[in-house]
């Protein structure tokens, strides 16, 4: 793969690609275009590293002259800006048509400033008589905003309110077009419309005409109704089109071993490298019948996407079988193109799926050894291990169903060890104790919770709250990035989860508007849903609550999670708080016994905080939270709640349930709260 090292725009290596996106170009766009939607960049260059995918660049800007001359400012030669890295904290300038930018020119002896994008744009000081259908001469002027509303004649758009450079009749003072617009002519040929010129319409749509640009298929600006138009052939394009168009022809080898050629026009086609439909504009080769989408183009080789913890490779054809997408769960066709993984054979992602926005990092590992997996533990022999997480002694395994206390918990996941394989330290004052399973969790994985790889952390005294279920905890903790944390019992999850509410898997997805769970009624924007029932959604704290427990304080029998009827009223008494049960908001209940015990009672606030951790509990207006910190010493503890009289909560006034519960401590006065709500209406 081809590697293009550039010092001076951006601090990581970039790479050419041929594929279509619909993105800033991280050189010419000025700070003010981010208040509106990206343009169209056909090839150009791109960083691969992870976590840098915004940096992207036309060919034309990926390399700039370090000196021009230009017709705005033809005095003196214009030296460019170096930015300083990484780019986004490097400081800001103002071209002088009022865009703010950090990739330019400036003279050094003057204070003249010019971005990019006006350096690429040479227009004259002057546009001749007649230009745009208006008999006399136009004057390129630098305005500052005067308050008045001025429309540019082109777009229709307000010409004084964003841009102070304009072409204005220094006769007709209220003719003036953006210094943007001047290569939007009311009648031109286009390259993907030879036959006719394509008149420029302003206002109405016509009501026969599509109402989507037929190359990009943006949809037309219903307020302003910018498009070209050929009312031959009925061929309408948007203004981003005519001044940017696709090319007519592509050469990518590894899409296709021909030339590719646009097709823009309407027609229903079956895309070669993605088996989906399309129905507008594909690129064609006529020797070999092969057709595909624009954004199908120089799709990557090998990538990593957020489901699978390998990496996942593209297949121009599957083959014959029964194929099921691992993203969106709908059949795969053996005879398109498709994502597989070499070490899993039934892991297949349409390319579509693969390479959306919300699954791929955007890093192309083509020619990229796969990264080797650190075990996390050393093997001394075959009942001992010494784990990463506690390299200073040794952990010995003991899988003979030996049942511990109830408040011995997993270091890593803060849940009871049950009767479940254990590893715990040889050293008899240590009492760091794994589940098997959990001594086994990988140093690295995959989330869908973030496209970013996930590292395993372990430092005990690290408070979080998990980005899935919003459970705080001080247990082992999968990071991606700064600012994406989730608990080792989430990480576990992939995409669905076998609910014991629904008849149906629930599949994680995450959406732009917020949904409200089915059972809890919070409103949240990552979710878990039913594929077949679409009204039904949990949260991740409904979704992820353990299927069974131990509660030995009222039953001998492990207690399971259960749902009652949602159309039909049933009443249960709770065992702990000795309150009715709301049987379709769950419970815990014993198969034998028929204990029953509200959600609430089983699980608090502070359940999968280790007893003894100290927090850091922050106020907020409506409520309180408890902040992620390292914290070895505090006023407010974390303490167990195993004792025969149990403390009463400072506000609530009741006995705190719970195996959990904070202590506050001020000098000698010692309060208790049973949940975060009490600490927050007892104040500060």
């Amino acid at each position: 793969m081809e590697r293009v090292e550039l010092p001076q725009l951006h601090e990581h290596i970039l790479i050419p690609f041929n594929r279509f996106a619909s993105v800033w170009c991280e050189s010419c766009s000025s700070l003010n275009d981010y208040y509106n939607k990206p343009g169209n960049i056909y090839g150009g260059y791109r960083c691969n590293e992870l976590g840098c995918e915004k940096a992207v660049f036309h060919k034309e800007c990926f390399k700039p002259l370090k000196e021009i001359n230009h017709s705005f400012h033809p005095d003196h030669p214009l030296k460019l800006i170096f930015p300083t890295f990484p780019l986004q904290d490097s400081q800001p300038h103002t071209c002088f048509c009022g865009r703010r930018f950090k990739v330019g020119y400036s003279c050094s002896m003057c204070d003249f400033k010019l971005d990019l994008k006006c350096a690429m744009r040479p227009e004259p000081l002057f546009l001749p008589e007649n230009s745009y259908r208006h008999e006399h001469p136009l004057k390129l002027v630098c305005e500052q905003y005067k308050g008045i509303s001025e429309f540019c004649k082109v777009c229709v758009k307000d010409a004084d309110k964003l841009r102070n450079l304009l072409y204005r009749c220094q006769e007709c003072e209220d003719f003036v077009i953006h210094v943007y617009c001047v290569d939007i002519f009311p009648e031109a040929y286009h390259t993907s419309h030879p036959q006719h010129p394509l008149k420029s319409f302003r206002g109405q749509v016509p009501d026969y005409t599509n109402k989507n640009c037929l190359l990009c298929e943006k949809e037309f600006d219903q307020r302003h109704h910018q498009l070209h138009h050929c009312g031959v052939c009925n061929f309408s394009i948007c203004r981003e089109c005519i001044r940017n168009p696709p090319p007519v022809d592509v050469e990518c080898m590894k899409t296709h071993e021909h030339k590719l050629h646009l097709v823009p026009r309407l027609i229903d086609f079956t895309c070669n490298a993605c088996g989906t439909q399309g129905n507008q504009s594909p690129y064609f080769c006529l020797p070999c019948n092969f057709m595909i989408h624009q954004e199908c183009i120089d799709l990557p080789r090998v990538i990593n996407i957020n489901r699978h913890d390998h990496c996942i490779t593209y297949a121009p054809r599957l083959g014959h079988g029964e194929w099921k997408c691992k993203v969106c769960r709908k059949k795969g066709d053996g005879f398109y193109g498709a994502y597989t993984c070499s070490k899993c054979p039934t892991f297949v992602v349409h390319a579509r799926c693969a390479t959306r926005t919300g699954v791929w990092d955007m890093v192309e590992l083509e020619g990229t050894p796969e990264e080797e997996e650190i075990a996390p533990y050393e093997v001394i022999d075959d009942t001992t291990i010494r784990h990463f997480s506690h390299d200073h002694h040794n952990l010995q395994i003991n899988n003979d169903g030996m049942i511990l206390s109830e408040s011995t918990l997993c270091k890593a996941c803060l849940f009871q060890i049950g009767l479940e394989p254990f590893y715990i330290c040889k050293q008899q004052q240590c009492d760091f104790i794994l589940h098997e399973k959990c001594a086994n969790l990988p140093r690295k994985k995959r989330h869908v919770r973030n496209n970013l790889p996930f590292t395993l952390h372990t430092d005990s005294h690290f408070t979080f709250q998990c980005r899935l279920c919003c459970q705080y905890s001080t247990g082992f903790r999968y990071q991606s990035g700064p600012y994406v944390t989730i608990d080792v019992r989430c990480a576990l999850i992939s995409d669905s989860v076998e609910h014991e509410s629904h008849p149906h898997p629930l599949y994680y997805h995450s959406t732009s508007k917020k949904k409200r769970c089915s059972r809890c009624r919070k409103e949240i924007s990552f979710v878990f849903g039913c594929d077949e029932c679409e009204d039904y959604i949990l949260d991740g704290k409904c979704a992820l609550l353990p299927k069974n427990v131990m509660k030995k304080r009222y039953d001998d029998h492990p207690l399971f999670l259960s749902y009652g009827d949602m159309n039909v009223d049933e009443t249960y008494w709770c065992e702990s708080c000795e309150t009715k049960v709301d049987a379709k908001e769950g419970f815990y209940t014993c198969n034998d016994c028929g204990v029953v015990l509200h959600i609430s009672c089983v699980f608090g606030d502070f359940s999968y905080i280790m007893p003894a951790s100290f927090i850091y509990v922050a106020f907020r207006v409506e409520d309180v939270h408890i902040r992620e910190c390292y914290m070895t010493s505090s006023n407010e503890q974390v303490v167990s709640n195993n004792s025969i009289c149990r403390p009463l909560c400072a506000v609530c006034n009741s006995r705190c349930k719970l195996p959990s519960v904070l202590k506050v401590s001020k000098g000698e006065l010692v309060v208790y709260f049973c949940s975060l709500k009490c600490r927050y209406h007892f104040g500060k």
